[in-house]
């Protein structure tokens, strides 16, 4: 069941100075596009844009266009102002409720990790993975236990359990780490530029025997 409805205005020009000219009306440009559907360019008033904040990014919406049409859509990518935020452009994916779609769903660790406890540090190393479903099936989030997670290890993509989706961002992919804290006192490298220890004074070398005066010769008896 859809979460949001909105109504589009189709418009048959397109192109930047009329993209401006709609935003003036506060209405926002938008795309419908999809396999099998021929893309639609419509208008939506800026007020029922808004209420896009309130539901989840992977919401279905009914999107009700002028010409008496509906159809089912998702976000599947949006233009905001760099200084207001306010939208600017929305592009929306037609969906068959009977064929599966891919989609980033975001992950939610839930628990405290054994190894965090002990000194160990939680690092998220993914938030979101991409996954395959059928378009009333997707997950507003996808959980992962971390309660037993210890010093050193990690969980990867391999570990979620898949329900009615199938998981289609590969396998090895990290998740999240316990990284090890190594104790200070231990294996702490000596200080760089250290003087070295001062090598014992070398002894002094023997002086050269000074060589032997000659005899003085034997004084001669008087006469």
């Amino acid at each position: 069941m859809a979460e949001l409805i909105l109504n589009a205005e189709v418009r048959n020009v397109t192109g930047k100075e009329n993209a401006k000219k709609l935003r003036v009306k506060n209405l926002i440009p938008t795309v419908v596009y999809g396999k099998d559907f021929a893309p639609v360019h419509c208008a939506i008033p800026r007020l029922q844009v808004e209420k896009l904040r309130k539901v989840n990014r992977n919401s279905l919406i009914t999107l009700k266009l002028s010409d008496s049409k509906s159809q089912t859509v998702i976000v599947r990518d949006t233009q905001k102002h760099p200084i207001s935020h306010a939208y600017q452009h929305i592009d929306l994916q037609a969906v068959h409720m009977d064929k599966p779609v891919r989609v980033d769903v975001d992950l939610e660790f839930i628990g405290t990790p054994i190894g965090k406890k002990s000194g160990g540090i939680f690092t998220t190393m993914c938030k979101q993975v991409k996954i395959q479903c059928l378009p009333n099936k997707i997950p507003d989030v996808i959980q992962l236990n971390i309660d037993e997670l210890d010093a050193g290890e990690s969980l990867h993509v391999s570990d979620i359990k898949a329900g009615d989706f199938k998981i289609v961002t590969s396998p090895k992919i990290a998740l999240c780490q316990i990284s090890q804290v190594k104790d200070e006192a231990e294996g702490a490298a000596p200080v760089a530029g250290a003087a070295a220890p001062a090598a014992a004074p070398a002894a002094a070398p023997a002086k050269a025997a000074a060589p032997a005066k000659a005899a003085a010769p034997a004084a001669k008896k008087a006469k």
